[in-house]
């Protein structure tokens, strides 16, 4: 009797245990299937089905992220239709066959009440250039999207440059070729004649070198109206890459009559990364650059270098004027003379706002809006330049009144840590950069402080330029992103920067020098929100 007892009791405890078996079998399967399958994008079911009459992409356009895909939003209509998203399928537009370079996904990411469902379209490909256009397909059934374009990742461009010997001075132009691919974001220029030479003062002497460059005939350049003349920033000493990049967009927003169209750009010189870069336009006369007359106009820099063939000073206040068009031999001696005398009385008719003589009103002869905005221009990036002055321009058309600008040259001691707060162009007789050659006699800084009127026009132009002045931050956000790749290999090509620190930010990483230069912006708009606004 015990063996049968014993049969029959193994014989319950099997079934149970195939019984238990089973139950976790199909509770695995249960959720297995649950975490596989993303949510439908309608509400109906198989009690109450709904069938999508139509599926659209809700973009007709969308550009692949560095790291090969992109996520895009299908709608189904009616919302309330059951459409599982694992049943989209990616079709070529034109041939309808399903690609074997692209994979299309859904990102869990449904809303049930819009008919909307999140969707990754990823390329598996090694092209770097290229536009493709897709539909989206649902299932087995004839319904499918209008066609999406679909493009490669855009990057910074990269320039190639070739010359028939090594770019050793300032003075000898080189020969050679130079091509640009555009980075998915502009034309590419093919292979062109050109000449190169060195450039600058200080930067020259650095390790990465700065460059002019002159084609034999006028080019477009990455979407920038035609001309011969062009420079390569090599912005050596800006961890952030950033500061004359802020500064051109001010300018380029600003009421100011030309500001330097400009790009990044990866540079390779003779077959060798020389890091990024930012192709600007060289400020020359010209229809499209600093537009004066040719047989009337001037282009004048106030530099303390004072290296052009034509300069003089004033005599009020030595101004170092450097003339840098008509060339000299363009340039007749009354033409000259009359240049001469024009800054003479400029410069006396401001100077005399010092004392209570009054004299002339300097306005005959400067144009207010200009001026006013570049005095913002350069308050708000703290750059002291028009104190020495260094890089300070000027145009003058006919019998027209001195116009201030084009800017140039930021990336020296510009939204630095320590400049967050307090004024660079305008203060008192004690101010710690009264030690600069131009700073008590600074036009802007002696006009400002004697002139409520001039106050008060710089607070309306202030507070009218404000909104925009607020979205910078978010510029100075989306071209950090962009350039962070080439940044990288800039790093690694000059993992050592031997310039000075004048930024004080050449021990940081780019990341941190980046937060930084947003936050020294945004805390110094503020700043100078506040003072302002009191005029």
């Amino acid at each position: 009797s015990t063996p049968i007892k014993s049969s029959a009791a193994s014989d319950v405890y099997k079934r149970q245990l195939s019984a238990l078996s089973l139950a976790i079998v199909l509770l695995a399967a249960a959720c297995s299937q649950d975490k596989s399958s993303p949510a439908p994008v309608g509400p109906g079911g198989p009690e109450n089905p709904v069938a999508p009459r139509s599926i659209a992409f809700t973009c007709n356009e969308t550009e692949l992220s560095e790291n090969g895909s992109a996520v895009v939003t299908l709608r189904v209509v009616p919302a309330d239709a059951q459409v599982a998203p694992t049943d989209f399928r990616l079709a070529d537009a034109t041939t309808g066959t399903a690609p074997d370079d692209f994979t299309f996904h859904p990102t869990g990411e449904t809303d049930p009440a819009a008919g909307t469902c999140r969707m990754r379209i990823a390329y598996k490909g090694g092209e770097r250039k290229f536009q493709r256009s897709f539909r989206a397909v649902y299932g087995d059934t004839a319904l499918q999207s209008d066609p999406i374009i679909v493009h490669a990742p855009s990057y910074t461009p990269v320039v190639h440059i070739r010359t028939e010997a090594p770019v050793v001075d300032k003075e000898n132009w080189i020969a050679g070729t130079l091509r640009i691919d555009g980075g998915n974001r502009f034309e590419d220029l093919p292979e062109t004649a050109l000449s190169v030479r060195g450039r600058g003062n200080s930067t020259w002497e650095w390790e990465k070198k700065p460059y002019a460059l002159k084609f034999d005939k006028k080019q477009e350049v990455l979407g920038m109206p035609k001309h011969k003349r062009w420079c390569l920033i090599a912005n050596y000493m800006d961890r952030t890459h950033l500061r004359n990049r802020i500064a051109y967009h001010l300018g380029a927003h600003s009421k100011l009559d030309y500001t330097t169209r400009n790009e990044f750009v990866e540079v390779y010189m003779n077959g060798r990364y020389e890091g990024c870069y930012l192709l600007t336009e060289q400020i020359r006369v010209d229809a499209n650059r600093v537009n004066v007359g040719e047989n009337t106009g001037f282009l004048l820099e106030f530099d303390t270098y004072f290296d052009e063939e034509v300069r003089f000073r004033t005599p009020a206040s030595d101004i170092p004027v450097n003339v840098k068009f008509p060339d000299p031999e363009d340039l007749s001696e009354a033409r000259l003379d009359a240049l001469k005398e024009y800054l003479a009385r400029t410069d006396q008719a401001v100077q005399a706002r010092l004392s209570a003589t009054g004299g002339e009103d300097p306005f005959e002869y400067l144009d207010r809006e200009s001026m006013i905005d570049y005095w913002i221009i350069f308050e708000l990036m703290s750059n002291h330049e028009m104190l020495h002055p260094k890089s300070v321009y000027f145009h003058k058309d006919g019998n027209g009144k001195l116009i201030a600008g084009p800017i140039w040259d930021f990336d020296f001691e510009t939204l630095a840590e320590h400049r967050r707060t307090g004024w660079i162009n305008f203060g008192s007789e004690d101010s710690p950069l009264n030690w600069m050659p131009w700073a008590k006699r600074n036009w802007w800084n002696v006009l400002l402080r004697h002139d409520a009127t001039l106050r008060a026009d710089v607070r309306n132009r202030w507070e009218q330029w404000y909104p925009f002045l607020r979205s910078v931050p978010e510029f100075i956000r989306q071209q950090r992103a962009s350039i962070a790749a080439a940044v990288s290999r800039d790093n690694r090509r000059w993992p050592v920067i031997q310039a000075g620190n004048e930024n004080g930010d050449l021990a940081l990483t780019f990341d941190q020098a980046a937060e930084r230069i947003e936050s020294v912006y945004r805390e110094r708009l503020e700043w100078l929100d506040r003072e302002i606004s009191a005029w």
